[in-house]
């Protein structure tokens, strides 16, 4: 019998090589042992919490709908209801407009420190913890802070203006902290629209605002409309910013319903307005869905 030749050697080794080649895809055991920490994960610390809590407003008390009939009954929980919308809706738009001109400039060409510049001005505020950002524009924002220091010694006004613990203080907070999720939401799909599509509408005789929201808005909307989902969604949970900056001035849902939990002691009803949150929350995620499909929405997000 003739050994085999180096040529022989050669394919055998490259087939064996081939064969133990390296997959993305994983056998579905495997991956089902991988899924199963998250899923316990999830069931444990996302599902039963949001579902005892359902129940928890359901049952306690005096049971059935009484505590959500509470809830609407209370002329603080209805102002604070209707503040917490007006503002999470202002400040989506705020993030929308500001965002979506900050994507626009990271997806067009730039010189290459002004990109640096937008993305730290970005990532920075995200990366810190809610707590210090809004303790700094507590900061700035106070009587004797920077901006009204600054503002005297310009002499534009004469006496401090009352920033803090005002609607504005509120809203400016929560744009900053909620810019970069906007940003972050729109920029995938903003940085994969075709620009020439502009310039050819614009070579057609279309001016530049109407080849914008008749090319352009049409194909980013994925991406507007989940950073505006995003926005809304977490906005309405705000509970630091709207204590520090606007103290009880500005009242938020979730400073009330912190205030039935330690102050009055109305649990089954701080339960109630939870679950009325969560209801509108998962609302506006719906309503998202719907109107530009899970698919499109997905795109959006970068999926």
């Amino acid at each position: 019998m003739s050994s085999p030749t180096s040529t022989e050697l050669l394919a055998t080794a490259t087939a064996g090589r081939q064969r133990k080649a390296w997959s993305a895809s994983l056998p579905k055991p495997t991956a089902i042992l991988m899924v199963i920490p998250l899923v316990i994960l999830v069931l444990l610390f996302v599902i039963y919490p949001l579902v005892k809590l359902t129940v928890d407003a359901i049952t306690q008390g005096d049971g059935g709908f009484s505590n959500f009939a509470a809830v609407f009954a209370s002329g603080a929980i209805r102002n604070s209801m209707v503040n917490t919308m007006i503002m999470s809706v202002i400040v989506t738009i705020l993030c929308l407009v500001i965002g979506g001109v900050l994507a626009w400039i990271l997806a067009t060409p730039q010189r290459a420190w002004v990109k640096a510049l937008v993305w730290a001005a970005i990532l920075l505020p995200f990366w810190m913890g809610v707590i210090v950002k809004t303790y700094a524009w507590s900061v700035l924002l106070a009587k004797n802070g920077v901006i009204n220091s600054f503002l005297i010694s310009l002499g534009v006004i004469d006496q401090p203006l009352a920033l803090l613990y005002t609607p504005f203080a509120v809203i400016l907070g929560m744009t900053y902290t909620m810019l970069p999720y906007a940003v972050l939401a729109m920029y995938p799909t903003i940085s994969g629209f075709n620009r020439e599509l502009i310039n050819s509408a614009r070579i057609l005789g279309s001016s530049r605002t109407g080849a914008m929201v008749k090319i352009w808005l049409p194909n980013v909307m994925p991406g507007l409309v989940a950073a505006a989902a995003i926005v809304f969604a977490i906005s309405i949970g705000f509970y630091i910013t709207p204590v520090l900056l606007g103290g009880a001035q500005v009242p938020f849902m979730a400073s009330v319903i912190g205030d039935d939990i330690f102050s009055f002691f109305n649990y089954p009803r701080a339960a109630a307005s939870s679950v009325v949150l969560l209801v509108i929350a998962l609302v506006v995620l719906f309503a998202a869905l719907r109107s530009v499909g899970a698919k499109a929405l997905k795109g959006g997000l970068g999926g």
